[in-house]
């Protein structure tokens, strides 16, 4: 698939699906969009009063052949969905289970789309963005990423990791909104 053009520049949220609560948002609720990485329950999510939700569990797995990897379909799911979203969306919160690692990865690989910068995500130590995910969604958006670049942006993740533990400033905070 070759990209059209950049999609939609929307504030990104990352965070935990247990996050997802009705005081979370600050626009009216048909502003927000949510992309839900993962089969856990979230009773708001669920009640319908969210006007634009993608539920789409995946595994957390970085190997292309595991069970429930993510797919190439998976990666068009998404596209389509954030393609669709109305102007008036202005957010888009991207969750999984602990909201480290598939929603960084989503939330990585919007920003690339829109023509952003993806490295608050890659270098902040909280988030370890899942590669297969970002590669995926980045190559069938039609953006140039290789395995080779995505190992690169991986291990500048883990060094983040490391300064961080080892009580260098860090200017990331644990569930970061990206404009």
């Amino acid at each position: 698939m070759k990209a059209m053009k950049t999609i939609k520049k929307h504030l990104i949220h990352i965070l935990a699906i247990t996050a997802i609560e009705p005081d979370l948002f600050e626009q009216p609720y048909s502003q927000n969009a949510v992309i839900v990485c993962t089969e856990r329950e979230n009773r708001f999510i669920s009640s319908g009063i969210l006007t634009h939700v993608l539920i789409l569990p995946f595994s957390d797995v970085e190997e292309e052949a595991a069970h429930g990897a993510f797919t190439k379909a998976h990666a068009r799911v998404i596209i389509r969905f954030v393609e669709s979203l109305p102007d008036e969306v202005s957010d888009i919160y991207v969750c999984c289970s602990k909201g480290s690692s598939r929603s960084a990865a989503v939330a990585a690989a919007l920003l690339r789309m829109s023509g952003r910068s993806d490295k608050d995500v890659w270098l902040n130590p909280y988030y370890v963005p899942n590669t297969l995910v970002y590669y995926r969604l980045c190559r069938e958006y039609g953006l140039f990423v290789t395995k080779r670049s995505v190992r690169r942006l991986k291990k500048r993740n883990e060094q983040a990791f490391r300064n961080a533990q080892s009580g260098k400033p860090c200017k990331y905070e644990r569930w970061q909104i990206i404009s």
